[in-house]
């Protein structure tokens, strides 16, 4: 960070402001669920936690699973959201975590493979007219798939479940959901043999793309992984993959066999396996760098578990500290980030700010006046004086042109400095002393000088240097 955005940051300007470094390690675990219950069982109850400490002790993170396994609600499922939701809670996690934000588990096993709750209103016409031209009956297609004509262009959306099968969700009649979705299961199956053979039809006649027509082959996993690996830019300080091999998987037990490989028609899935094939030997691989691709592959179970959770372990603490060494932990560096936390604080505050034109002008009136008592501002929770000092704080600028107006920001309890008075107080003649070039060993420790040398700080603004 250069000397004059430095600057910016200490006089409190809103303008432009660089992203503030992330106290969250937070992570999106992807991974099929039956084969990989043992392995995300045993990170949550013994690893888990030493992540934490290990996060909170060396580097004052907070440490972050997201683990969609587990907790999807049933109107999730109702809705087709559930896919819509890991979406979402990549971006979550690649936006907001420290280092570390995607880790994939990968087995022997594709996983579920939804089909597209909205497609592109084309789209589905072709692929209809491709099941009529075969002879095959759209009822099922036109049944659950609804025009929006609303969207431009126009799309068909998936039906939520319950709004055709009304008991799908209800539980105080369990006979009668245990019905509606054991028939709903059957109409996705036959929904998925018809939409699939569509697509790879239009794909033979050229009038599909690959990419097209791999959408409704694609499971959940790989869409998350699309999102969390192959489409990322830097996967190096980001990502972590842990393989797993069995080679023994008994098929005797079809049931047993179905949790850990893709069954269907009481055989194995060789279309499923393809895909799993080329997405976990090939396209992965090829975006993670090597040391973050773990292939593991013990004799005993007990040895594998401990190996991966060894390794797993390894590999996120190496992730994160590497985050953290370019992270700048001077005493100005921390003391830049607090200042930054508020800054955007008050900038998002405004960006949907309307109104209280009156309560403005009362508070501009009074910053441009000569009082000298504070101004307070009260009213009930929730009634808005947040955003309206955030916007009055970002109208200060404007209003002191003739100045140069130092802003001191902060939102109390928004940040680990300003929970308590001792440190709020310390970081604000922090800022103040910066600006005026006054040196930071002056500042206090205990709270009843730091209070005094707050208010003899005070009285260095001047009419063209205002704080």
């Amino acid at each position: 960070m250069d000397d004059r955005t430095v600057d910016k940051i200490f006089s409190g300007s809103l303008e432009t402001l660089p992203p503030v470094s992330s106290k969250v390690c937070r992570i999106f675990t992807s991974s099929t669920f039956t084969d990989m219950l043992m392995e995300r069982n045993t990170l949550m109850a013994e690893v888990y936690p030493r992540l934490k400490e290990f996060c909170r002790e060396k580097h004052g993170l907070e440490f972050q699973v997201v683990d969609m396994r587990w907790g999807v609600r049933d109107e999730a499922t109702d809705d087709h959201m559930t896919t819509e939701l890991c979406m979402r809670e990549i971006d979550n996690c690649q936006r907001l975590s420290m280092g570390p934000n995607f880790v994939f588990f990968g087995g022997q096993k594709y996983g579920y493979r939804p089909i597209p709750t909205v497609i592109l209103g084309s789209e589905l016409l072709m692929l209809r007219d491709a099941l009529i031209t075969m002879g095959v009956d759209t009822i099922l297609i036109d049944t659950w798939y609804k025009r929006d004509s609303n969207a431009v262009p126009f799309v068909y959306i998936l039906q939520p479940i319950s709004s055709i099968l009304v008991n799908f969700n209800n539980k105080r009649v369990p006979k009668l959901q245990a019905q509606d979705q054991a028939t709903w299961w059957d109409t996705l199956a036959k929904m998925q043999k018809l939409l699939r053979k569509a697509a790879q039809a239009c794909y033979n006649t050229h009038k599909m793309d690959k990419e097209a027509m791999h959408n409704y082959f694609m499971s959940v996993t790989e869409r998350e992984v699309i999102k969390g690996v192959l489409s990322v830019k830097n996967t190096k300080n980001h990502v972590l993959a842990l393989v797993r091999y069995i080679n023994n998987i008994n098929l005797q037990n079809l049931r047993r066999a179905a949790n850990f490989i893709d069954i269907v028609n009481r055989q194995i899935d060789g279309e499923a396996m393809k895909l799993l094939s080329d997405l976990r030997d090939v396209r992965l691989p090829g975006r993670i760098e090597a040391t973050n691709y773990d292939r593991l592959a013990k004799e005993t179970h007990g040895e594998y578990l401990q190996q991966f959770c060894t390794d797993f372990y390894k590999g996120m603490t190496k992730l994160i500290d590497r985050a953290m060494r370019k992270e700048d932990s001077s005493a100005q560096g921390q003391i830049i980030t607090e200042i930054l936390q508020h800054l955007h604080a008050c900038k998002n505050s405004v960006t949907v700010f309307y109104g209280r034109e009156e309560e403005v002008k009362k508070v501009e009136d009074y910053i441009k006046g000569p009082s000298v008592n504070p101004l307070l501002l009260h009213g009930a929770g929730g009634c808005g004086k947040t955003s309206l000092l955030a916007k009055c704080a970002s109208n200060c600028i404007e209003w002191l042109s003739h100045a140069k107006p130092i802003l001191v920001i902060r939102f109390v309890g928004t940040s680990p400095e300003s929970t308590a008075l001792t440190p709020l107080l310390t970081s604000i003649c922090h800022q103040i002393s910066y600006n005026y070039m006054l040196p930071f060993e002056d500042i206090p420790d205990d709270l009843v000088p730091l209070t005094a040398h707050l208010k003899e700080l005070l009285n260095c603004a001047t009419d063209q240097m205002v704080s």
